[in-house]
């Protein structure tokens, strides 16, 4: 969704980005205080990183993902579902 390379989140975390690519794969199990700098990098609370990708996405602010996106030279995306629309009252 970021457009980020594990080199980038690397970077962020202040670790190589193989230890990244570890992680991701599940070779490697992510500290609490890596998830922290993690959830820190994307501004999202530490715990939708324990939850499912769909409560994950749902809690990224979507400027946070146009910037990062727009730092790797691509277009923002949407990727929220919007929000339902009020129905008009139905007259009697």
């Amino acid at each position: 969704m970021t457009c980020e390379t594990h080199t980038d989140l690397g970077r962020a975390l202040g670790m190589p980005g193989r230890l990244v690519t570890r992680r991701q794969k599940g070779t490697t199990q992510w500290s609490v205080p890596e998830l922290g700098l993690l959830a820190g990098h994307w501004n999202i609370p530490p715990w939708c990183l324990l939850s499912d990708l769909p409560n994950v996405l749902t809690e990224l602010p979507e400027k946070r993902v146009a910037a990062l996106r727009r730092a790797k030279g691509h277009q923002p995306v949407p990727f929220k579902p919007p929000a339902p629309k009020p129905s008009a009252p139905v007259a009697a």
